[in-house]
Parts: structure tokens; sequence; C-alpha cells
């Protein structure tokens, strides 16, 4: 471990420490920071020459806690304009990316931070420096969120409870649902990830098409296996379907683009001798695949699978068709 990477360590002790009720016990430091334990009780051991410790009664466990005694750290925390713009920053590109109701609790935060700032002038600071630098927001076709139906998703999920709506798919087929509620999955639409116990399997819901749902007052056991991030990075998009192994073929005057580019968290890129890069990942989502790799044109060719080679030239002719 670096330097840099003890102190950055033992800042972040000092803080949990200090934030944290029930205490924190050298097996918690273990865990955490992924250290032996003797490391941890040498961390713990420059916390409290540095600091008021005391041990805290915990009656759930065997092990031994400590907490802060006092609010000291915190007092030495102030926060830069930089940090307070940077983060203004941030909030306008996830309103711009549909994350509206992740900028209202961005704004508390800040809200929150500020309060805890005894520099009157940061807040001029702060609007020079986005005046300064500003913020180029990129511009692309995107749905409103119903946001009355998203905070009572949101709701279910914090509560672990079931939620019932009525449906309608792209078929234009209607059913009123029962599901378990697992994540929300932001894009270009929203959509609700549930697991339908009569279908026996999550499936996906765009939550401006759901309707009257409501949070019932009884509550599922999620599943502990359940990983949202290994879920999604089956597909390459919203939609699951049995993963295949894509090989693709950039042409040598992007490759400098494809190279600073991620098409999937499971690629691997070769760039070959006569410049051209090959990319390959495995993921479900033909029509997805296809729609993106529209945009670049004659500079992708797909090699491998069959089926996403019919399927882009099925798009094509479907597109070019109806000029």
């Amino acid at each position: 471990m670096a330097r840099g990477d003890g102190i950055r360590d033992l800042i972040r002790l000092i803080l949990w420490m200090e934030d944290s009720y029930q205490g924190v016990s050298i097996q918690d430091i273990q865990d955490e920071f992924d250290v032996s334990r003797s490391t941890a009780i040498r961390m713990k051991r420059v916390v409290d020459e540095l600091f008021a410790v005391e041990e805290v009664e915990n009656y759930s466990s065997p092990s031994k806690k400590w907490r802060l005694c006092k609010k000291r750290f915190t007092d030495m925390i102030k926060f830069t304009a930089e940090e307070l713009a940077e983060l203004e920053n941030c909030k306008s590109m996830m309103r711009n990316l549909n994350y509206t109701n992740r900028c209202d609790l961005l704004s508390e935060i800040m809200a929150k931070m500020n309060a805890l700032n005894e520099q009157k002038s940061i807040k001029t600071d702060v609007e020079a420096l986005l005046e300064a630098e500003g913020y180029a927001v990129r511009q692309f076709p995107r749905y409103k969120m119903n946001m009355s139906t998203f905070n009572i998703i949101s709701e279910a999920l914090k509560a672990l409870k079931y939620v019932t709506f009525s449906y309608e798919n792209k078929k234009g087929e209607k059913s009123d649902l029962k599901i378990q509620p697992y994540g929300i999955i932001y894009g270009e639409k929203t959509y609700l990830l549930g697991y339908n116990g009569d279908k026996k399997g999550f499936r996906t819901y765009n939550i401006n098409e759901i309707k009257n749902p409501k949070i019932l007052d009884e509550y599922f056991d999620r599943d502990e296996k359940f990983n949202l991030k290994q879920y999604l990075s089956r597909s390459f998009g919203v939609y699951q379907e049995e993963p295949m192994k894509v090989k693709l073929l950039f042409s040598k005057d992007v490759k400098d683009a494809i190279s600073n580019y991620n098409l999937h968290p499971t690629q691997k890129q070769k760039v070959n001798p006569d410049g051209t890069t090959t990319v390959t990942f495995e993921a479900g989502g033909r029509y997805e695949i296809c729609w993106h790799l529209f945009r670049w044109g004659k500079s992708v060719k797909i090699l491998e699978p069959q089926e996403l080679k019919d399927t882009y030239k099925k798009l094509l002719d479907e597109a070019t068709g109806q000029i």
C-alpha cells in the first residue's frame, strides 16, 4: 500500500468512527480496508493517539467497538469553492441525463455542505467559477419521468414491500401485476426492474407505462445473491436476452476514438498491425447493439455472430426502405 493510500484510509476510519453510533470493531476495520488484524490494530491505535475514543456498549456483539467521543475531526473539514462548483456541474449533468430525483437529493446535500462552511464569500466564488468554466449540456432525446409513480416505486424499494400496478406492454397486452421491486434502471427511458412471481423471473417495466401503482402492506425477502450490476452486465441495454459473443472490427480512422470508448463492461480491445481495432464483449440486446453501432457508420464491421449481422442488415433495409 502506498503512503498516500494509508493516509486516505486513516482519514476514512476517523470519519467512520466519528459518525458511527454503534462503534467500529477491529474486525470491521479489517473487512472495510482489506487489511490484516495487526494493521487494523495499528490504524485504531493512531486514532486513539489523535482523538478521544470511547468504547461502546454493544450487547448484540461480543467484539469490542469504539467511536470518537466528540465532534472534533469534522471541525477541520472545509469545502472549497472548486469542490462545490464541481458538484454543481455534476448536478447539471445528472439532470440532463434524466436523474431528476438524484438532482433533488444532491441539492439537499450541497445545502448541508454550505451550512457547514463558515466562509461567507464562498457562494460568490462558486458562482464565479461556474461562470468562468461553464457546463456543456449534451442535448439528446429522452423521455420525461412520471415522478409520482417513481416516488411510489422508490418507497416500495426502500421498504422491501410488494407493489401492484396496471401495465400495457409493447404488444398492447394489458395486465394487473404484483411485483417485488429490485431496482431502477436509468436511460433514455426509466425502468423498474422487478421480480414477477407469475413469470418466475425478473422483468423490466417502463415507469411511464405503469398505471395506478400501490404499495402493499406485504413484505418480501430480497434474494441476497442477486446483484444488479451483474444482472445488467448481461445485456447491452435494458432488455435481457441470452448473451452472445460479439466481435467487432473498427477501422483505423477511429483508432483513437475507440481506444477511449467503453462499449460494454466486459469488452476487450486489440489493436491490429494494420491499425484497425478488434473489440469483443459478451451481452444480449441485439437491437440495442445495432442501434448504437449505427453511429459509427462505415467505420465498424460486425464480425460475429451471424445473428447480429442479420439484425443489423434487417434494420438498415427497413430504414432505407422508407426513404
